[in-house]
């Protein structure tokens, strides 16, 4: 038996190996289907009234009411909610000192109502902000992105709770739905460190491609493994039948503060009015609240909208893929050249491998042509990652040149490239991401679809967000060729 610390060095055994990989496969099958087999219902929005009070004569907390109203999922805008239903409670109190907002949290009464978990928490991230008791809204900004993310999940499950106990959701994932992707997970853990106890000492250029094939199903493992943890953490719920009516009536509730709610409602105001502006703020009504109580991170990966005559969520992906965003005939180009260039690279690199080439210097070093030419079936190997790059670079550019589509809806979210770049290559990306020319990404959504593409537009064809447009882009790219504002979302 081969103990090599490390299964690179040789080659891991074959049986273990394809144990690993089917066992991943399976995982990550498992996991997307628990996430589509568990897609909840969209409430359907009924009336304009206030819903009644629940049995024990009190309404939701607008925090519970954006559980119910954003897809059964907790929101970052909760938390500004929370705070602003503190407030209308007599917990905090909100003023305005020398043109700033300022956030007292000291509580006007001792004889006031008890505070749920997840209150309390926002509560004492308020008051760990204050100094005498006092903090303001420029602090809050100041500290909005720095919240730790075990404090959100935190939040949420706390949230999650409070809905679950007023029967009106349970847990969208189970243990009887994430714990078949983790078997899965730990079945091919196993069958990796297997394969690595049992590796064998053979020739580099014969076995590169399952020692490759080894650390690609150690990452993939390792992904759905952390994507499996992400997933229990999570507050995600379903609805119960009486927690998607309920959801119903105040989806048509917020209908009658769209209506109501003036684009210039401040936050500080008679207690009514913030409570108002609490399960509006919750909703996704009155988005100007969150500049002014600006508490809560931005989430740019989800929005409302009320494109197609309903109001509902829509999810927003950033693309980030060679090419995407750039000029089709660009694109064409610099993927034909440098397609051109790995392929000439790579057959000189095999020419080497096969003994044809430098034979000169390989003659000199006696001792290392071995050594030369595993080196030389690497690098050919590693060449077919820039070289795939380079074949979607061709055919994206080429489509794109003479295909473009066209959607006019919503423009639900625009964000510069650096807000929006996944967190383990935003070291990498985001000083390429701050150039010029990246613009800002645009997402028009038309009442279609639950989930859209944000396109990448320049100086010239960007759109604000908010406004009603007709925009012009092409397919793979996601270029915006053009925008034209036809109207705006607000009022």
């Amino acid at each position: 038996m081969n103990m090599s610390w490390l299964p690179l060095v040789d080659r891991p055994a074959t049986t273990p190996l394809a144990l690993a990989v089917v066992m991943v496969l399976t995982g990550w099958a498992i996991h997307f289907w628990a996430q589509w087999a568990t897609r909840p219902a969209r409430p359907v929005a009924s009336g304009t009234a206030k819903p009644a009070a629940l049995a024990d004569r009190a309404y939701e907390a607008p925090a519970v009411v954006a559980l119910l109203t954003n897809d059964f999922d907790v929101p970052p805008v909760a938390i500004t909610a929370t705070l602003l239903d503190l407030a209308a409670r007599g917990w905090l109190r909100l003023a305005v000192a020398n043109g700033e907002l300022i956030i007292v949290t000291r509580p006007q009464s001792s004889n006031l109502d008890g505070l749920l978990p997840f209150e309390q928490s926002v509560f004492n991230h308020a008051r760990a902000r204050a100094f005498n008791d006092v903090t303001s809204a420029n602090t809050l900004a100041a500290s909005r992105d720095r919240i730790d993310e075990a404090w959100m999940a935190e939040f949420a499950r706390a949230v999650a709770g409070t809905a679950q106990q007023q029967q009106l959701t349970f847990s969208r994932y189970g243990v009887n739905r994430w714990s078949p992707a983790a078997a899965a997970t730990g079945v091919a853990m196993a069958a990796l460190l297997w394969s690595w106890r049992t590796a064998e000492d053979v020739d580099l250029s014969t076995s590169w491609q399952s020692r490759l094939l080894w650390l690609l199903t150690l990452l993939a493992a390792t992904g759905v493994g952390v994507s499996t943890l992400r997933r229990v953490r999570r507050a995600a719920q379903l609805p119960t039948p009486a927690g998607l009516q309920r959801a119903g009536q105040w989806l048509g509730y917020r209908r009658r503060l769209q209506q109501r709610i003036p684009v210039s409602a401040s936050v500080v105001g008679a207690p009514e009015q913030q409570r108002a502006l609490a399960y509006a703020v919750s909703m996704g009504v009155a988005t100007h609240v969150q500049h002014e109580l600006p508490a809560a991170p931005d989430d740019p990966r989800r929005a409302w909208s009320d494109a197609g005559g309903t109001a509902h969520i829509v999810r927003v992906r950033y693309p980030f893929r060679p090419g995407y965003g750039q000029r089709p005939l660009k694109v064409l180009g610099v993927g034909v050249l440098t397609g051109i260039g790995i392929s000439i690279l790579r057959g000189y690199l095999g020419q080497i491998a096969d003994g044809e080439a430098l034979e000169s210097v390989l003659d000199n070093s006696p001792g290392q042509v071995d050594l030369f030419r595993d080196l030389a079936r690497v690098l050919a190997a590693v060449c077919l990652v820039p070289l795939a790059a380079a074949l979607w670079a061709t055919v994206a550019g080429l489509v794109d040149s003479v295909i473009t589509r066209e959607r006019v809806g919503v423009v639900v979210r625009t964000r510069h490239p650096s807000e929006v770049v996944p967190a383990p290559v935003a070291a990498i990306v985001k000083p390429f991401a701050g150039r010029e020319g990246f613009a800002s990404y645009l997402a028009v959504d038309d009442g279609t679809r639950n989930t859209i593409n944000a396109w990448i537009a320049d100086q010239r064809s960007a759109a604000p967000e908010g406004a009603q447009a007709r925009v012009r882009a092409t397919p793979l790219l996601g270029y915006v060729r053009s925008s034209e504002p036809i109207g705006t979302s607000t009022r």
